[in-house]
């Protein structure tokens, strides 16, 4: 069983392929290294084996993200609006690959639950816009593939093991389409 981490970098990513290597995955760890963000992922990903479980981590929303935007009502003028959307275009391209290769394939991305209540948090008005379009994307591939998406909100280094242990026993399960809050034992928000 083949299993990819696109966006390995963190300990989070990390943690959740020595996770996987232990329950007998061969992992494939990929991220801005070997991966082009701006190109088309078929190209990049055909010579590969095809995959059983992808745990995606590509946190490209965390670049505009900076607190002290001031006013709710205004977007912070420093986001780089075409790497945004070319990231976003990579995701959209990966899902559609995903589907062609294996429809059978369980897909995990991560995300943020601060889309589910915004008003809240007026000042990260930008972040939760912008990871609200990520989950779109998600969403609008869920009926042709099991995916869903993960916040790992709160995660701490002492932490990181269970939020991957969670992560990992999600994949293998391929739960219905939603955003599972790892601070909360995994419960779908």
């Amino acid at each position: 069983m083949i299993a990819w981490i696109i966006g390995s970098t963190s300990i989070y990513s990390k943690e959740v392929a020595k996770q996987l290597k232990e329950k007998g995955y061969t992992v494939e760890l990929m991220g801005r290294a070997n991966l082009d963000y701006g190109a088309t992922p078929g190209a990049q990903l055909e010579s590969r084996e095809t995959p059983d479980l992808v745990f995606i981590n590509i946190n490209a929303e965390d670049y505009t993200y900076q607190e002290g935007y001031g006013s709710h009502n205004s977007m912070p003028s420093n986001i780089d609006w075409n790497n945004y959307s070319s990231m976003l275009d990579f995701k959209h391209q990966l899902y559609e690959y995903l589907y062609e290769i294996n429809k059978e394939v369980h897909v995990c991305e991560v995300t943020s639950s601060i889309t589910y209540w915004p008003y809240k948090h007026l000042d990260c008005l930008p972040y939760s816009i912008l990871r609200a379009t990520q989950q779109t994307i998600a969403h609008a591939h869920s009926n042709k593939l099991n995916c869903f998406m993960v916040c790992p909100n709160g995660i701490t280094d002492e932490g990181v093991y269970d939020y991957a242990r969670l992560t990992v026993n999600l994949l293998q399960r391929a739960p219905d389409f939603g955003v599972y809050d790892l601070a909360d034992g995994g419960i779908m928000l």
